[in-house]
């Protein structure tokens, strides 16, 4: 059962506030720059930042350009409205919006915002902490026309998470995080497949093609988990880049690395396995063997192997992953809590759980420090710590680990923000596994309705939600309640994810634990044998899945003979091979 969930990613909320409250706090004054695709999501980005900075006393204004005005104008304006916040509240925050409509059409932008370059050195005067937001319309422009003022954001980030608001439907996307709505994210992508062509015709430089539309494209539907369009969409993309005349690059690196982690997603271990050893090897190239970057890729690659049950070949990368990230961001840096986290997840999959518990707990310190002790990245914290701790039975100190990161979620993001499920079902997990049931349905269920609205109905974390519900009515033998969200489960991951994906094969596995327990076991025998199939094709043969799901499939076959139904077996050869071994025992 799914007991806990990866954690934030790069370029999600969380993820950006967090590293503009360390900004602030670390830096007087400056500019840095963020790129967002959604109103919604860098509200709420800013929404955290402030609560994060309210108890340092560093307060936060926004100041918005002026619309539809010439550059010397929306310039003036804006340098006598930050003059003015400088006086009134030095060293302050201010968040600046507004550059995509500040200007009469979008002819005029790169003329524009050359004349906001020539004003470079009166912003950066001033004392204050400056936030400049972008949308993607402007961004590329802003980054050629005032290349001066671009080198001194001393941070250039991309918000790539988006979300609806509360009573209206998702109006816009995003491109690295599991939290956004399938709808949104096909049609974002959509509409950037066709600028792309567009732009290829109209004889756009190869590396712009990439970064401004291809890989913006593939991370819209990765980003939401849309599985079934990216199948589509990969085979495509790797036509379009091969077809492109790219240099080792940087851009090609993250191309190749998204690329490799929607295989992984898809279960596609040995095509994602290439993909991620040439983006580590160009970034080793191109930026240095200790550079972040590379620490980065070392990650991912760790991460597949961990996927596929290789822990020995994975330790290692986390490792100098994390030596890296220490020696080139300092010790407490967030991103190292980060490896830390992840190479706590590897001990505590080998069971090395004193190993494990240190880590985890180093990295929930360090992000206490740096981030403050309600961020949403420390929620992700307590709850990997309080994973640990249920499924080692210390049931007393997990729950006030998931109560408090259910607060911080709450209050931080939004009641019905994805990470609120996330944070619910963690806790309802808990509960099942105490037997405290009528507790945990509520739950549960709460999870499934916020994933289902924020998400899309046939999104893979819906089908966590029906797996782990149904889970709790087949512990309390509410039987055909469980197997009709099993049975949905499994129809959304098989459609999302592909039949061969190892996700399907859990869901088959329980699905066949199901009828198991009812004495069903002519239909049993074909879900085991599928999930068996699937993890054969798919996960090393020392997997410890492999293994599990042998011995459950000989426990059913041992309870059919024992129950006297072996008639309701069938001839596969794996079936009557475990058969002859019981008789010769």
């Amino acid at each position: 059962m799914v007991r806990s969930e990866p954690s934030l990613q790069p370029g999600s909320m969380a993820d950006i506030a967090g590293r503009l409250v360390l900004w602030a706090r670390r830096n007087p004054q400056g500019l840095v720059r963020v790129e967002y695709s959604s109103e919604f999501a860098r509200q709420d980005v800013l929404q955290q930042v402030q609560a994060q900075l309210s108890g340092d006393a560093i307060p936060i204004s926004e100041v918005a350009l002026l619309s539809n005005q010439v550059a010397d104008a929306v310039v003036a304006d804006l340098l006598q409205q930050l003059e003015q916040v400088a006086t009134e509240a030095p060293h302050s925050v201010v968040s600046i919006t507004g550059f995509a409509t500040a200007f009469h059409h979008q002819a005029a932008w790169p003329d524009a915002l050359r004349v906001v370059n020539f004003n470079r050195e009166r912003f950066a005067a001033l004392p204050l902490r400056q936030l400049w937001w972008f949308t993607p319309a402007i961004m590329q422009t802003a980054i050629h026309a005032m290349p001066d003022l671009n080198s001194w954001f001393s941070q250039r980030l991309q918000l790539t998470e988006s979300v609806a608001p509360a009573d209206t439907p998702a109006m816009s996307l995003a491109t690295d995080t599991p939290t956004a709505n399938i709808d949104d994210a096909r049609q974002r992508s959509q509409t950037l497949v066709a600028q792309f062509h567009q732009a290829q015709q109209a004889g756009a430089p190869d590396a712009e093609l990439l970064k401004t539309y291809l890989l913006p494209a593939l991370e819209a539907l990765a980003e939401a988990s849309a599985q079934r369009d990216l199948r589509e969409l990969a085979g495509e993309f790797e036509g379009w880049l091969s077809s492109l005349k790219l240099k080792d690059s940087p851009d090609l690196a993250q191309s190749l690395d998204c690329l490799a982690r929607i295989y992984e997603k898809q279960g596609r271990y040995r095509e994602a396995l290439p993909l991620y050893r040439k983006a580590l090897k160009i970034r080793e190239q191109q930026l240095g063997a200790d550079h972040p970057n590379v620490a980065t890729s070392l990650n991912n690659l760790a991460e597949l192997y961990r996927a596929q049950g290789r822990y020995g070949e994975a330790e290692p990368l986390y490792q100098r992953s994390l030596q890296i990230g220490e020696q080139q961001l300092g010790a407490d840096h967030p991103d190292v809590a980060t490896s830390l986290n992840n190479l706590a997840g590897l001990y505590d999959a080998q069971g090395r759980y004193g190993e494990a518990e240190s880590l985890y707990r180093r990295s929930l310190q360090i992000k206490e420090q740096q981030l403050g002790a309600e961020h949403p990245s420390v929620a992700t914290s307590l709850n990997n710590l309080a994973g640990l701790y249920n499924a080692h039975g210390r049931y007393d100190e997990a729950e006030p680990l998931y109560r408090r990161s259910l607060q911080i979620c709450e209050q931080q993001l939004r009641a019905d923000h994805p990470h609120v499920a996330t944070s619910l079902n963690n806790l309802a997990e808990l509960y099942r596994a105490q037997g405290r049931y009528g507790e945990a349905e509520p739950l549960y269920q709460r999870s499934l309705q916020i994933r289902e609205q924020q998400l899309g109905a046939d999104h893979r974390n819906v089908a966590t939600s029906l797996n782990n519900l149904a889970a709790l009515y087949d512990s309390q033998g509410r039987y055909g309640e469980a197997e009709s969200l099993y049975r949905r489960s499994l129809q959304i991951k098989e459609q999302q994810l592909g039949a061969e994906h190892p996700s399907v094969a859990t869901s088959l596995n329980n699905l066949a634990g199901l009828y198991n327990a009812q004495g069903r076991y002519g239909e049993a025998e074909p879900l085991y044998i599928r999930a068996l199939e699937i993890g054969v094709k798919t996960l090393p043969a020392e997997h410890p899945k492999i293994a599990l799901r042998q011995d459950n499939f000989s426990s059913m076959i041992r309870s059919a003979v024992a129950a006297g139904q072996s008639d309701q077996l069938s001839d596969h050869p794996t079936t009557q091979a475990i058969l002859q071994q019981f008789r010769e025992e």
